[in-house]
């Protein structure tokens, strides 16, 4: 997958809110990426390693900071804390990579139904459980 693939996927679970205008914070998406690589299968490529029993991932963590100086993603404050929402760069990727989207629409709708209503330290949990049961 090259790096407009991945943008276009990372997108697609970010513009994915239901009620809650302020779901994305930086943990959860990244716990969620993870998910999304780990349990559905979708091949991001990004290496985690365990870390104070967490998995973490620089290469995600640098990928997610060049999609905000590069206007894909945007952070805003909000009154839940800093939360994740899609930049104007974003909303042209999206427009422009619609079978993108729809290749992993399934994927992308299972991670954000199981994650939603999920606290951070489930998703915390559930992100260790995948990276253990999913070893690089």
């Amino acid at each position: 997958m090259n790096d407009i693939e991945r943008r276009v996927v990372i997108l697609s679970l970010v513009a994915m809110k239901g009620e809650d205008p302020d779901l994305w914070g930086y943990a959860r998406l990244r716990k969620s990426i993870l998910l999304l690589q780990k349990e559905e299968g979708v091949p991001l490529g990004f290496p985690f390693t365990l870390e104070r029993e967490r998995p973490v991932s620089p290469e995600l963590q640098l990928f997610l900071e060049k999609m905000m100086f590069e206007n894909d993603l945007e952070v805003r404050n909000t009154p839940s804390g800093f939360r994740s929402v899609i930049g104007k760069h974003g909303h042209a990727l999206l427009q422009e990579y619609p079978g993108m989207i729809e290749r992993y629409k399934k994927q992308v709708g299972r991670v954000f139904s199981r994650v939603r209503d999920m606290s951070l330290t489930d998703l915390r949990v559930a992100a260790r459980n995948a990276y253990l049961d999913h070893p690089e």
